[in-house]
């Protein structure tokens, strides 16, 4: 029997439902494969970029607070380490505290027969300052000169310090010699030019 001869009409009932079934199966396999399918598989690499993106966007706030933490710190620690170099002169500032301190001594009623600045120190950031001193006077000048040093803004340090009384002395202003080492900080980098010669 030819194709062309074919009529649906004269096959049975059941064959003409079965042939529509397989039809509609073949047609809508035939949808599957060509339209459905590549748009699942479109679907599922959306699905997966997104998954990712999103992974990222976390990743990113994350490191985004992080971010900002880590400035609100180093902000603080700026402030903080702005507040320290003005108690720690530059090398400018140090030569004039070294007056001051001078000074300290002269209106504390303090004789000053020695005041040689030392070698500076480095350490990591700034340098010890050490000030070889002789003082003489009283007890209550020495106790005034080192309040007036412990009120001083900048950083000054006794390490060693020795008093001794003076003998025979009758005039009640110079009744010991204090002899010692003051020391102050300064930082950055210094010229140089004080010396243990100096």
């Amino acid at each position: 029997m030819a194709i062309d001869q074919l009529n649906l009409n004269n096959l049975s009932a059941p064959v003409r439902h079965g042939l529509y079934i397989v039809l509609i199966l073949a047609l809508a396999g035939l949808w599957y494969w060509i339209y459905q399918k590549p748009r699942n598989e479109q679907l599922a690499s959306i699905n997966s970029q997104n998954e990712r993106l999103l992974t990222q966007l976390k990743q990113a706030e994350t490191v985004k607070s992080r971010y900002e933490q880590y400035q609100s710190d180093l902000a603080e620690i700026d402030m903080r380490l702005e507040s320290l170099l003005a108690i720690i002169p530059t090398e400018k500032e140090g030569a004039e505290f070294l007056r001051n301190v001078q000074d300290m001594a002269a209106s504390s009623g303090l004789k000053i027969n020695l005041f040689r600045p030392r070698a500076l120190i480095s350490r990591d950031f700034y340098y010890d300052w050490p000030v070889e001193v002789r003082l003489e006077g009283n007890y209550h000048g020495l106790g005034r000169f080192f309040e007036s040093m412990g009120q001083a803004q900048r950083i000054v340090d006794v390490p060693t310090i020795s008093i001794s009384n003076i003998n025979n002395q009758t005039d009640p202003r110079v009744t010991l010699v204090a002899t010692g080492t003051v020391t102050t900080y300064v930082q950055g980098e210094l010229s140089g030019r004080y010396t243990e010669e100096e």
